[in-house]
């Protein structure tokens, strides 16, 4: 008898606020009464789920108090606003450089008094980077059916012209599209990913070596960011995508 009353004076408190303000979800409580609130928090280790009630006044019940479809509901709540969060979901990319060497090109350089010798004509840096995710699942549940896509942007400029005039620095606007094999985190979980790389390099003329019309222009690049896009599915089916821009000022500069 105490549990049933315990139970019948949590309905009562559900109850109260009902005709207060307008609701973000109906639930059915399982004698068939409905009650209008809005889901604010839930904990997995409790089992607990917050409601806000329209007149205001929070509560923490048990989602078996109500019908089966709202205790899905509460799920798919929590999955998903986890899921958005970034307390919660944390989300960052670093920029990491593998790896970097160099090049060079040699030419013949004729000297007035009509020798000849090799010389180095141009040096070229090359840097080899690749971006590390970091992801942190603060949640008491667990984020499953991920799909981790992502955009990579970068520039490399490279001296163009006629015959050995290269005076005209061309840039291409370059992206490099890939996936992270990941489509879990446990509750509580950490992990690192790495994206696939990329390389850009610097390209200078260098020496006594005369080249018709000017030297070349020097060659550079620049990695520009990366695009995360994070999609997950709702218990409903429904997909929801998060966005990550790193830097954050890439935002709006590059289509998908």
């Amino acid at each position: 008898m105490k549990t049933m009353g315990m139970i019948l004076s949590v309905l009562a408190i559900l109850l109260a606020g009902i005709q207060a303000r307008a609701e973000l979800h109906t639930f059915t409580l399982q004698d068939g009464r409905a009650l209008e609130a809005e889901v604010t928090d839930f904990n997995g280790r409790t089992g607990l789920v917050e409601l806000k009630r329209t007149d205001g006044k929070r509560v923490k019940v048990k989602p078996d108090l109500f019908v089966e479809a709202d205790q899905l509901f509460i799920k798919q709540w929590a999955k998903m606003e986890g899921f958005r969060s970034p307390t919660f979901f944390k989300v960052e990319c670093k920029k990491s450089m593998i790896e970097k060497w160099k090049d060079s090109e040699e030419g013949e350089i004729s000297y007035s008094d009509g020798s000849v010798e090799k010389e180095t004509i141009s040096e070229t840096k090359f840097e080899r980077f690749a971006y590390e995710v970091f992801l942190e699942n603060r949640n008491d549940v667990a984020l499953d059916n991920l799909k981790f896509e992502y955009r990579i942007f970068y520039e490399q400029g490279t001296a163009a012209g006629s015959g050995s005039r290269r005076s005209e620095l061309v840039v291409s606007q370059k992206v490099l599209p890939g996936e992270l094999k990941i489509s879990r985190l446990s509750p509580k979980a950490k992990t690192v990913l790495k994206t696939e790389s990329i390389v850009i390099h610097e390209k200078e003329y260098i020496g006594d070596f005369n080249y018709r019309g000017g030297d070349p222009v020097k060659e550079s690049g620049d990695l520009k960011g990366i695009w995360l896009r994070i999609h997950a599915q709702s218990l409903d089916g429904k997909k929801v995508t998060r966005n990550v821009f790193e830097p954050a000022s890439i935002e709006g500069k590059y289509a998908w």
